[in-house]
């Protein structure tokens, strides 16, 4: 009987660390570039930013191929990511719309290409939030072009600024970007259109900058991003709940039966 008993404290520890989580707000994850790789079929680039929203870190393409991913074609004809399961939707209400409530893993959103996209892209910011704060990611590309007005259907990280398309070869990874699978050789591969200054880095990390960029400060944030954050009050949040990672949550619920087993010891 006492082994009954011992045997539904653990379960009851254990329900109750399960249901903690369903009570959790979701949180969400971005990553934005200042880099086209997208228009230059940088794959590796492309890869590196989704592991990140994906895994947090490097993965392999076994692991890639478990992840979806909806691109939202605002640049036509450009590549979409490698070793994920990609879907591309056109850079419109109707497609936007189905990119977002889809269930997909993460949606892309191509380089800046044409003012309608960009419109339609604003347009749905509310749908933006929505999937953000149900746990979705968000990889966003360069504006190319179009400046800080490109990026508002997210709420604002920082500045973008326009630099020199003509220039490559000057960027390179932080600790963090090394982390995620960017090298030298990935990030140098293509030219950037923007990098971005004020980030709050309390909130992102930065996994490129610029590196010997005529007239820009060197290590100057060109790719940023961040897991588990919200969007709110205008802005990007910290997780005010943050969900308790699987191995934690084991030892929670182990804890609270062994509690509940020297109890029934004592009694």
């Amino acid at each position: 009987m006492r082994y009954k008993t011992i045997s539904k404290s653990i379960k009851f520890a254990m329900a109750a660390g399960i249901l903690g989580i369903a009570g959790q707000v979701q949180a969400g994850a971005i990553f934005i570039t200042g880099h086209d790789s997208d228009e230059h079929s940088n794959f590796a680039y492309m890869s590196a930013g989704l592991d990140f929203l994906n895994f947090g870190t490097a993965s392999n393409a076994v692991s890639r191929a478990t992840k979806t991913v909806a691109v939202i074609d605002t640049f036509n004809g450009a590549a979409t990511p490698s070793d994920y399961i990609t879907t591309s939707f056109s850079a419109d209400a109707a497609g936007i719309l189905a990119a977002l409530t889809g269930g997909f893993h993460t949606v892309f959103i191509n380089s800046g290409d044409n003012s309608s996209a960009q419109a339609a892209l604003v347009a749905a910011s509310g749908l933006f939030t929505t999937y953000f704060n149900a746990g979705g990611s968000l990889y966003i590309n360069t504006d190319e072009g179009f400046g800080q007005s490109w990026y508002d259907f997210v709420p604002n990280f920082g500045t973008a600024v326009n630099n020199s398309i003509s220039t490559s070869g000057v960027f390179a990874p932080t600790a963090a970007g090394l982390a995620i699978g960017l090298t030298d050789a990935i990030v140098d591969a293509d030219i950037t259109h923007s990098f971005y200054t004020g980030v709050d880095t309390s909130i992102f990390t930065v996994f490129e900058v610029t590196d010997g960029l005529a007239g820009v400060a060197d290590g100057t944030a060109v790719a940023f991003g961040a897991r588990d954050i919200t969007i709110g009050g205008g802005g990007f949040n910290p997780n005010p709940n943050p969900v308790p990672e699987p191995t934690n949550l084991s030892l929670l619920a182990l804890g609270l039966g062994f509690l509940g087993w020297k109890r029934l010891r004592k009694a």
